[in-house]
């Protein structure tokens, strides 16, 4: 069967699509920097004192204390991505959720779970077996709906796989025919778990500049998590590429060209930021890092306009007017902004106050 005629028609955009993909973009950047924190630092929690024993609670105490908001601002922050992703793909992204229904409709009460057992891990005493059941429960499920959600993206940027529902109609699809599937999900997640590592030496950075006593040690792990999980993403990344499709970074097209700058430019911005971590600059490796969770981003918007090009173009959405609410959009964005550093900030200080 075509994979065209599969395809519904695209609903009507009220601005601009360049708008909507550009706040695409910097909203997907600001999850993605929130998600990075929330799974990576979970996981070294997880992890860690499998080989350093007790020595690591103290660390794990404060990233049990951080955990729930981490959890919660990566949901609320994911939401506005979701959101765009929809006006912008919905006939691509409405059609792979209801191909992998089963699996989507589950991400609500995974997510649920996951938060309850990270407020647990918070509670019990880290001494206890206890506690590294509830973390690793909670970053467990939390690597699930990481997995769904990569899958979700491979169905909706090949709808020429869109045809196995017709053998199987229960909503239980998996792309496993997509080769980029497994590489682009295993390079996700270590490059959570380095930007964890960096965040972890972030905090205890910014803590030893307003007097705390207690963060060489973990500034050293921190650093040696992300240079280590960075290294190793090399290896993935190389998968991913390798298992792309030719044409996504073909340099005769204009997407294969600002592909590979993408990736080029990426590759240059996390060499200076290992370099920094490594020689106890935490605030630029942290500056580089972030150019380069940009970097990534915008390769993967790129990456997505190559697979869906032969089927769709952005110029190609109908579009009428209404600024209106654009307008009401920006400033209630604008202002969750505010409220969201607001909210860092007063509990930053009461943890302070506190210690």
């Amino acid at each position: 069967m075509d994979a065209v005629s599969l395809i519904p028609a695209p609903d009507a955009i009220p601005v601009h699509w360049f708008w909507l993909h550009l706040l695409l973009t910097l909203t997907t950047f600001l999850h993605f920097v929130a998600m990075n924190i929330m799974l990576g630092t979970g996981f070294i929690a997880f992890s860690t004192p499998f080989w350093r024993g007790n020595d690591v609670l103290p660390l794990n105490s404060h990233i049990a204390k951080v955990l729930p908001y981490s959890i919660a601002f990566t949901i609320n922050l994911g939401v506005a991505p979701l959101l765009f992703l929809q006006v912008l793909y919905g006939q691509f992204l409405y059609t792979s959720s209801i191909l992998m229904a089963t699996y989507w409709l589950s991400i609500v009460g995974l997510l649920i779970i996951s938060y309850y057992a990270a407020y647990i891990y918070r509670l019990v005493d880290e001494k206890t077996g206890l506690a590294r059941l509830y973390i690793g429960a909670s970053i467990l499920l939390l690597l699930v709906v990481s997995f769904l959600f990569s899958n979700n993206i491979s169905i909706m940027q090949m709808p020429e796989v869109w045809s196995t529902y017709f053998s199987d109609r229960t909503g239980w699809l998996l792309n496993f025919s997509d080769a980029a599937l497994v590489p682009r999900y295993l390079h996700f997640i270590a490059s959570a778990i380095a930007i964890g590592g960096l965040a972890i030496a972030l905090y205890f950075e910014i803590r030893q500049r307003r007097g705390a006593k207690d963060g060489d040690e973990w500034i050293k792990l921190g650093c040696n998590w992300f240079t280590g999980a960075t290294i190793i993403n090399f290896g993935f990344g190389f998968w991913f590429l390798g298992a792309l499709p030719t044409v996504a970074y073909d340099p005769a097209t204009i997407g294969g060209k600002i592909f590979f700058i993408l990736v080029v430019g990426s590759v240059a911005t996390i060499i200076p930021a290992v370099a920094s971590a490594q020689t106890g600059r935490i605030i630029p490796a942290t500056a580089w890092a972030l150019g380069t969770v940009l970097l990534m981003t915008l390769a993967r918007d790129v990456l997505r306009l190559t697979y869906l090009k032969p089927y769709f173009s952005l110029p190609d959405l109908p579009y009428v007017p209404q600024y209106s609410s654009f307008v009401v959009f920006l400033l209630a964005f604008a202002g969750g902004i505010f409220l969201v550093g607001w909210m860092l900030k007063t509990v930053w200080n009461a943890k302070k106050e506190v210690a």
